[in-house]
């Protein structure tokens, strides 16, 4: 009997493409934003609740501009700025800056490959969202508004995007042929 050699398996989402893979973090962000509608209490507890589209945003940018991420984002921001009563455009314009500062950070630095940047860019990312939506909150009130919350909400973000962050990797960029160079 010949002895074979080891094969390398590749898992299913190794092998998937750009587009079904953006189809499911979007179904994941959708899912997590449809249950943030519902009351956010256990056993008297308020739970921070993530806010999911920045997960896309940072983690659709890490292969690049691209219009299909982008206008999910508008899509989600859009339905963010409808259910939080806020201005519209707001949250749109912060998924949208977070999305091009990710594609602009992992454009400069090798992302897959530093450990270094691939863990301080999504905490510089969700860091600087959540500062520019305290912003626009406290003009918009006239007042500083509670950071508290809002920083409740970026740990739980933060490490929620840890755990999950292969979920928003596209793995190369939409519209991008297999073995080309991302």
């Amino acid at each position: 009997m010949p002895a074979s050699s080891p094969r390398k398996k590749k898992s299913l989402w190794s092998q998937t493409g750009p587009t079904p893979r953006l189809l499911f973090g979007a179904f994941v962000i959708a899912t997590i934003g449809l249950l943030g509608l519902t009351p956010k209490e256990f056993f008297g507890l308020s739970i921070a609740w993530p806010y999911a589209a920045l997960w896309g945003a940072v983690g659709w940018g890490r292969v690049g501009l691209s219009v299909r991420p982008m206008l999910l984002l508008i899509m989600f921001g859009l339905i963010q700025d409808v259910t939080f009563h806020a201005p519209l455009g707001c949250f749109v314009i912060v998924n949208l800056v977070c999305y091009g500062a990710s594609a602009m950070i992992a454009d400069m630095f090798d992302v897959m490959n530093e450990p270094l940047i691939a863990i301080l860019s999504p905490v510089l990312l969700f860091s600087g969202a959540f500062l520019v939506l305290w912003l626009i909150a406290s003009t918009l009130e006239d007042h500083p508004v509670r950071a508290v919350p809002l920083m409740a909400s970026l740990l739980t973000t933060g490490i929620i995007y840890a755990v999950g962050q292969k979920i928003f990797d596209l793995g190369r960029a939409p519209g991008e042929g297999v073995g080309q160079a991302t």
